[in-house]
């Protein structure tokens, strides 16, 4: 069954947000796959795990993703209910694949499929 699996912080500023979540929340933001990307990691009891990154135009947006067990197949359905795809699939290493599609109101979400042997 699919379900949210992630939220994604893009900041104005990943140093600012990263120091405010560390510092109300008590998480602990780490560099993953590059400096201009972190992850605070909740483990499975605490709940869904939160990457920060820069957002393009300096806009905050905040992205939730949702875990699919085919993405090409979930990205279909986007585009015959309405919606568009605007980030086509992608490799995670290690991870599995991404996506992004806007449903028909303009809303962005991610799409997430686990394939630890994506390189």
């Amino acid at each position: 069954m699919p379900h949210i699996s992630y939220v994604e912080f893009n900041s104005g500023d990943i140093d600012i947000s990263a120091d405010f979540y560390r510092d109300v929340f008590a998480w602990d933001p780490q560099p993953w796959g590059g400096e201009d990307y972190l992850v605070a990691s909740h483990g499975d009891d605490n709940g869904i795990d939160t990457g920060f990154t820069t957002s393009e135009d300096g806009l905050p947006l905040t992205v939730v993703t949702i875990s699919v067990d085919d993405i090409a197949g979930y990205m279909a359905k986007v585009i015959l209910a309405g919606g568009e795809i605007v980030v086509p699939k992608f490799t995670i290493p290690g991870v599995g694949y991404g996506a992004y599609f806007t449903d028909p109101t303009g809303m962005i979400v991610g799409l997430n499929q686990s394939d630890s042997s994506a390189s």
